[in-house]
């Protein structure tokens, strides 16, 4: 039985397409941070293996709408000072800071390899 050209182009660029949109560097979703009741920000579509930065003074509650976890951390590039230590934030939960520790500055996602080296 001869098999059509098209349709065993069809069989072969379908699978390799499906593979390929499995395979992107950005999370579906997005991430909603607040200070207080005056300030919110929202970003959209994170891309993984970077450190995203949020406002300079801080947040002190945060939404994790995406499909993928986040450690947020307490300094800015994602990393922490001492004393003051990074939090886990599972997907589609929201976290709200400790007073005393300060502001989440940046975030990260989890399963990636970290922007910033550990030394």
């Amino acid at each position: 039985m001869r098999v059509r050209r098209t349709l065993a182009a069809l069989c072969t660029i379908v699978p390799l397409v499906w593979a390929a949109t499995g395979c992107s560097d950005t999370s579906a979703g997005r991430i909603t941070a607040t200070r207080g009741l005056t300030f919110a920000q929202t970003i959209s579509n994170p891309i993984h293996g970077r450190c995203h930065a949020f406002a300079p003074r801080g947040v002190d509650r945060v939404t994790n709408q995406l499909g993928s976890d986040i450690v947020l951390h307490k300094g800015p590039r994602c990393t922490d000072p001492v004393g003051r230590p990074s939090s886990y934030l599972s997907s589609t939960f929201s976290a709200s800071a400790v007073v005393s520790l300060g502001r989440w500055r940046s975030f990260s996602m989890v399963g990636w390899s970290s922007p910033v080296s550990p030394n």
